[in-house]
């Protein structure tokens, strides 16, 4: 179930952080991203596939920190 929530916190952290390249007009990062993207995606769909239903919580948790650590990475990195 680790690996599960990993790959999914590296997917919701990933896609936060191109949203934030995109609105900030990070071309070079917002190009290249979208490779890490796949990546992530890719493992998250053949975890939950493998695990079923029982991986809800782990995706849960991990797009929750995903998401606020890419928050807090972005702004901290601005500054």
């Amino acid at each position: 179930m680790v690996t599960i929530f990993i790959a999914t916190f590296a997917l919701v952290f990933l896609r936060a952080m191109q949203q934030q390249h995109v609105i900030g007009g990070h071309y070079i990062a917002a190009a290249l991203t979208p490779f890490a993207i796949a990546c992530a995606e890719v493992a998250s769909v053949l975890y939950v596939v493998s695990i079923g239903w029982t991986a809800v919580p782990f995706v849960g948790a991990g797009g929750a920190l995903g998401v606020t650590l890419a928050m807090f990475v972005y702004r901290r990195k601005k500054k």
